[in-house]
């Protein structure tokens, strides 16, 4: 039976609406948490993350958003929507079990003094979810901003694979539209200049959340922390002026056992760089973040570089300088579509 706040009696209709014989357990409630199992013959597969939402103002406009983004979204690197209801002012969707937490756990709790997640293990996490946001943005039409990509909306199966989850702050993003323009949402430390400024939203606010979300897998650390010394406590800022002091070596989390090859983190904290570009239209898409984390070479642009750009990393500023235009050529053709499905 399904706990709520106030009601109990006709909850046990709610499962006819879904297909009685799917095994799930988990539900996130607006109010109250409370959870559900539900048994099919012999198996063992479990489903979590069903949103029970109260159908009026901001739950009714979300749920609506999540079955229409995710309802016939089929990727690897998704959280999969197996079933939903809506009857009367209840609304519930059953999402896909995932059975090894989430990343921001894993990043942030206490894992002891050595962290299972291998420098490896955090790219392969990182290429997943780039994965799976490239689908939402280049393989869908109209595509799906996320708006809250982030450390707890990246679940993980018992293989280490990413699979981004939580699609209740999402919205639609038709051809005819270059952005939209929203009430500001999201999570604080990840959200994009541009987007906190002006409300206007597209899927480069989506690339530049990656971009923190990166850093905090190759550093171990929270986009915000005030328990941290005062130049410390924004990651964003704390990494770019490590990384233009050239000190990018020591903002690997310590609790990595294996540090990673020089030019595999070069690599890694470029693509960081590029993601949070300032000037949103010089962010690559994410695409081609997918082909840069999985190629060998360095993410810079093909073109010749001038005298000024091929100088010595000096300040900040230098680093910035050195950040490409997104070439909008790259990421046409099934070449490229097959690296992110």
């Amino acid at each position: 039976m399904v706990v709520s706040d106030d009601h109990h009696s006709s909850d046990t209709s709610l499962f006819h609406s879904l297909n009685s014989k799917t095994p799930f357990l988990g539900l996130r409630l607006y109010l109250v948490i409370g959870l559900c199992f539900v048994c099919l013959n012999l198996s063992q597969v479990l489903y979590q993350f069903v949103y029970h939402l109260q159908a009026r103002g901001q739950a009714e406009k979300e749920f609506k958003v999540e079955v229409e983004a995710i309802g016939k979204v089929r990727h690897k690197n998704l959280v999969g929507l197996v079933g939903f209801c809506a009857e009367g002012a209840r609304r519930l969707l059953v999402y896909e079990y995932i059975d090894n937490g989430n990343l921001e756990q894993w990043l942030h709790g206490d894992v002891g003094p050595v962290s299972p997640l291998t420098w490896d293990i955090r790219m392969r996490i990182a290429v997943g979810t780039a994965k799976g946001l490239a689908y939402l943005h280049e393989g869908l039409e109209p595509k799906v901003v996320h708006r809250d990509v982030k450390s707890s909306n990246i679940l993980l199966d018992r293989k280490w694979n990413a699979k981004v989850s939580d699609f209740g702050l999402a919205k639609l993003l038709g051809p005819e539209k270059s952005y939209v323009t929203t009430r500001v949402m999201g999570t604080f430390g990840y959200v994009s200049p541009e987007y906190a400024n002006t409300g206007m939203l597209n899927e480069g606010s989506d690339v530049y959340s990656f971009g923190v979300l990166l850093m905090e897998i190759i550093t171990g650390s929270s986009p915000v922390d005030y328990s941290r010394a005062p130049g410390e406590m924004n990651l964003v800022d704390w990494f770019k002026g490590m990384v233009a002091s050239r000190r990018g070596e020591e903002v690997v989390d310590p609790l990595i056992q294996v540090q990673p090859s020089p030019r595999a983190l070069k690599r890694v904290l470029l693509v960081c760089l590029r993601c949070i570009d300032l000037d949103a239209n010089k962010r690559p898409k994410m695409g081609q973040i997918v082909h840069m984390l999985e190629a060998d070479e360095f993410p810079f642009r093909s073109e010749p570089r001038t005298i000024k750009e091929t100088a010595p990393l000096r300040s900040e500023a230098a680093v910035t300088s050195k950040v490409p235009v997104a070439s909008k050529d790259v990421v046409g053709g099934d070449a490229q579509r097959s690296k992110w499905r």
